[in-house]
């Protein structure tokens, strides 16, 4: 992983450019970035509050082995949108429901 840079030390944009590794995908027009990794059954990996999907990243291989590994950055969170939303538990269970519904996953 690159050196720690602080993620408003520079534009989000140019940020996700020089750094993000995954992909992203548009939620109701709100940029959501993810890391894909592995084959079988589907397994989402959320990170807690202060954290990003980075904080899967000893997990990442090991449980893509046996599973589709999918690591999210939740809104306002990682390299995800960082537009002001009434976060909280219902936003980020909406964000994650789009999420599998976006990417044709009905049960992880």
């Amino acid at each position: 992983m690159p050196q720690f840079v602080r993620w408003n030390s520079q534009p989000l944009e140019e940020w996700r450019q020089k750094y993000a590794t995954g992909k992203f995908i548009d939620l109701d027009g709100h940029s959501t970035h993810y890391i894909e990794k592995g084959e079988g059954q589907p397994v989402i990996l959320l990170h807690g509050w202060f954290h990003d999907s980075q904080m899967w990243s000893r997990n990442i291989d090991a449980l893509a082995k046996s599973f589709k590994v999918y690591s999210l950055n939740l809104w306002g969170f990682g390299y995800s949108t960082r537009e002001l939303l009434g976060w909280g538990y219902p936003l980020y269970a909406n964000q994650l429901l789009k999420f599998m519904d976006a990417l044709g996953i009905n049960k992880a």
